[in-house]
């Protein structure tokens, strides 16, 4: 136990991988965290706007009651009746207040003396008795009860033309304003059918979002586990998901084209390496083994010389592409006429009579741009074999011309054309078309270094049109500027 324990040296607790909780039990319950404390927010601030409305309401109304026994209670001769009139009104008026208990009411002199009174004894003096001038001159104000309760009194006067008999004072406190259990009710579940509904809605929303992204993890596990033969259910309507899925699919394809390209490439590269190295031993030993001599033996050579050159050729293409792949290929621009460039480069091509006719037409006028020359008749090289090879008959043109800040050289041939389902992988490293594969040894290099060289450049190269009857690639090059 005591080894067991040592020669785990607590890496298995450093390393323990993190348990990760899905986008349904992650953000759902963020979510409704989140709707919670915005219901109980808006819960506190409906209970407080309907307390201050409730009261305000009720205030106003106490100040018409207390208008109302004003008006009514005095004669036209200038006497308040303290008769039974009083309470009547009270009793009348009290529904109007939806309150569950009639607010106490005086009848005040401008004195201060109690003429009146619906209360007895308690908080509520006696008729004959005073009352503090501050509750009756003032319109409303707050008096504080006993047991820290609050009451509000309103103050009513009584008046007779200009003169002001006495007030009518009603008091009824705080909490039997503010009560209101209906409406808190309503609220309630007002808030609650709120709540479900938007725990309803963040539930299908997360369950929905979360099912094409599930499903995209183990498309990405088949994937990384080699199988590329994924099925993805129909997009999803969301822009963002849908995209999402497509680039999955697309990238799934392009790495199966990939890994079926590199196997193409394996066997292609072992056969075509093996090819002038096998030829080679066999030319070499016959000549050893003395089955040739003289002049054949000297042929016998020659031929393999051939196929020294051959695999010299493919083995520098693939160190130069791997070495632009990787920066580290010397570009030396300079700024040359392009006329010179393009004649050396026809002579060149035109030395060897196996070679199809190249005609090159020069722009109009002079031009100047800064380039590497032997990069730039690299890359010519590279295009004008390609169509030298699907050449029979016919001749191969380089159209030279300018616009106002490019040199644009058009290479075309009278070629068979590249099929149409290979035209969009011919800039693939390694890719070779099905026909030229059977026909021709190659890496399938150049076509993708000449495009590494275009760029390096500051241009573009391009397939322009490829049918049957010919092919035209667009080499595109910044001019100086003038």
């Amino acid at each position: 136990m005591t080894l067991k324990h040592c020669g785990d040296w607590g890496i298995s607790g450093v390393y323990k991988p993190e348990k990760r909780k899905t986008i349904f039990h992650y953000w759902s319950r963020r979510y409704l965290a989140t709707l919670l404390i915005g219901l109980i927010l808006i819960a506190a601030g409906s209970v407080w706007w309907i307390k201050k409305t409730t009261v305000d309401h009720r205030l106003n109304l106490m100040h018409i009651v207390g208008q109302e026994i004003a008006d009514r209670i005095v004669t036209t001769n200038g006497r308040i009746l303290s008769g039974p009139l009083f309470e009547e009104i009270l009793r009348n008026r009290a529904g109007e207040l939806d309150v569950n208990e009639t607010p106490a009411a005086l009848i005040v002199t401008d004195q201060g003396e109690i003429l009146v009174t619906n209360q007895r004894g308690g908080q509520i003096r006696n008729a004959g008795d005073y009352v503090d001038e501050s509750l009756y001159q003032t319109t409303e104000s707050v008096v504080s009860l006993d047991r820290n309760q609050r009451a509000y009194v309103i103050s009513e006067p009584i008046e007779s033309g200009d003169e002001t008999l006495g007030y009518v004072v009603l008091v009824n406190d705080k909490e039997t304003l503010s009560r209101l259990n209906q409406e808190y009710g309503l609220l309630a579940l007002l808030l609650g059918g709120v709540g479900l509904l938007g725990w309803g809605v963040i539930y299908y929303l997360t369950r929905q979002l979360s099912k094409p992204l599930k499903e995209t993890a183990s498309a990405a596990r088949m994937v990384s586990e080699g199988s590329y033969d994924i099925q993805m259910s129909s997009p999803p309507k969301e822009k963002e998901l849908a995209e999402l899925m497509d680039s999955f699919t697309d990238m799934a394809a392009k790495l199966k084209q990939l890994e079926e390209m590199r196997t193409e490439l394996l066997a292609g590269v072992t056969h075509d390496l093996k090819t002038p190295v096998t030829s080679m031993s066999g030319l070499i030993q016959a000549v050893k083994d003395e089955i040739v001599e003289g002049e054949e033996a000297k042929e016998y050579l020659a031929l393999s010389l051939q196929e020294v050159e051959r695999l010299q050729v493919m083995i520098q293409d693939l160190l130069s592409f791997n070495t632009y792949a990787a920066g580290a290929l010397p570009m030396y621009k300079k700024q040359q006429p392009l006329r010179p460039i393009l004649t050396h480069f026809q002579k060149q091509w035109q030395s060897d009579p196996d070679h199809i006719p190249l005609d090159v037409q020069f722009p109009a006028e002079a031009v100047t741009l800064s380039v590497d020359d032997h990069r730039l008749k690299q890359i010519l090289f590279n295009l004008v074999q390609n169509a030298d090879q699907a050449v029979q008959e016919g001749k191969i043109i380089i159209d030279a011309s300018r616009d106002e800040s490019n040199l644009i050289m058009k290479i075309s041939d009278t070629g068979t054309g590249i099929p149409e389902d290979e035209q969009a992988l011919i800039f693939e490293r390694f890719y070779r078309g099905k026909d030229k594969k059977l026909k021709q040894r190659g890496l399938g290099l150049g076509l993708p270094l000449s495009r590494m060289l275009v760029e390096a450049h500051g241009g573009r190269l391009e397939l322009t049109e490829s049918s049957e009857n010919g092919t035209i690639f667009t080499l595109t090059l910044p001019l100086l500027e003038e």
